[in-house]
């Protein structure tokens, strides 16, 4: 009895000692998602202790299970990458305006403009008023915080304020950090260059709205009346031409209708 319970026992710490030696490091706890220790789009997926690689999508990285933009994966700078110890493992999968297949990428000529990629389908994103595309946070952000954006040629003289625009009445540049942005001033109004405003139209040299001409009289009058001659109107003055061609008729004309020839029976019949 005594060796069979020694059997037993060992053979007992063999299982749990195999279970122990069975887990993979890479699970800190037995069952989760985890990090690579190299690379930002490489994470592990743990079931019972034993792990799993995965791969987030093109250009994205493991940000933690749940909480990314795409499965467990966000952008990259979301998730910290590169941190001075991970980098990027897979290699580019570029298509036309995206660097990688999935990921927010700079327009080319435009600071308030970005691409924004979902598995190589490219979509111009516009960013908000007076906000420029930050090629460092991957996102939108003020203008002082975009260094690349701030020296623009329109605002080389004024980094906030208004600027006309040669020949237009109507448009004008508003910089914003250095960078220009069109405005439009509302209707009855235009952009006076020398208070570098919207004020009255009437007010602004060359941009005073065109004369009104009023249609002469004469143009009026037949359509006015014809539209008195409408309906019950133009009954009333048939009625009126009626009774005017009875008054010019002769009494003879106006009983002509009574005087038709009398019908009488021969005498003796």
């Amino acid at each position: 009895m005594k060796t069979l319970f020694i059997v037993v026992f060992v053979a007992l710490a063999g299982t749990c000692l195999a279970q122990q030696r069975g887990k993979d490091s890479a699970c800190v706890y037995d069952n989760g998602q985890f990090p690579h220790e190299d690379y930002c789009d490489y994470f592990y997926d743990c079931i019972d202790g034993v792990a799993t690689l995965q791969l987030c999508p093109n250009g994205l990285a493991f940000l933690g299970k749940g909480r990314g933009l795409l499965q467990s994966c966000d952008y990259p700078k979301r998730a910290g990458c590169p941190d001075g110890k991970r980098v990027m493992g897979q290699s580019p999968i570029s298509t036309e305006n995206c660097n990688w297949l999935w990921g927010r990428f700079p327009h080319k000529t435009s600071c308030t403009r970005y691409w924004e990629c979902w598995n190589g389908t490219y979509t111009l994103r516009n960013c908000g008023f007076s906000l420029l595309y930050s090629t460092e946070s991957e996102s939108c952000d003020w203008p002082e915080n975009v260094p690349g954006c701030q020296q623009h040629p329109t605002c080389k003289n004024i980094a906030n304020g208004a600027v006309p625009i040669e020949n237009n009445c109507k448009n004008f540049w508003q910089c914003i950090g250095a960078y220009p942005f069109l405005q439009e001033c509302p209707a009855g109004l235009a952009f006076d260059p020398q208070f570098l405003s919207c004020r009255l139209a009437t007010t602004v040299p060359g941009c005073e709205p065109p004369p009104t001409t009023e249609a002469p009289e004469e143009e009026e009058r037949p359509a006015s009346g014809n539209r008195r001659r409408t309906g019950a109107g133009l009954q009333r003055q048939n009625y009126q031409s009626l009774d005017t061609s009875s008054a010019n008729q002769t009494p003879l004309q106006n009983n002509r209708v009574n005087d038709r020839p009398q019908f009488r029976t021969a005498p003796g019949k």
